[in-house]
């Protein structure tokens, strides 16, 4: 170990190629989101940067400070507060609040996916009825795929 902190530490060579081919996966099946919440943790942040080459520029992104170490009930508040009326978004962040929180979404809806194991630069695509982010009951969500970036 380095003496970094943890929220300074950077993505290794692997975590960089597998941003970049998430990147593309995501714009080759047209999942791209109208945002990006960011947490400000470097390898977040270095994440998006090498996915944001492969998106196109009305792509929005926002760093937001309570992404890094949140609970999931926390994460899905600054999901809410920063997304509004949007309807697509997408979330650069950290385990266990991601795979918690996308447990709590999707309810027993999942049975065929092992959720408990959601590795770095994995994609959990959760699809609504409703049609604003802001409008969402947090456990009437349905997977609709998930993507491990050793898989692409």
């Amino acid at each position: 170990m380095t003496g970094k902190q943890d929220i300074d530490r950077s993505l290794i060579t692997r975590g960089q190629q597998n941003a970049a081919a998430v990147g593309e996966f995501i714009a080759a099946h047209k999942m791209l989101p109208q945002l990006v919440l960011v947490s400000p943790a470097a390898r977040t942040r270095e994440t998006y940067e090498h996915i944001k080459p492969h998106w196109p520029d009305y792509v929005a992104a926002k760093y937001v400070e309570a992404l890094y170490e949140a609970s999931a009930s926390t994460l899905l508040s600054a999901i809410i507060d920063h997304a509004g009326d949007l309807s697509e978004i997408a979330v650069i962040g950290h385990n266990p609040s991601l795979v918690v929180l996308l447990n709590h979404m999707v309810g027993d809806g999942h049975a065929e996916q092992n959720l408990g194991y959601f590795p770095t630069c994995c994609i959990a695509d959760i699809g609504f009825v409703a049609p604003k982010i802001c409008d969402i009951t947090s456990d009437e969500g349905r997977l609709l795929s998930i993507k491990r970036a050793r898989d692409l």
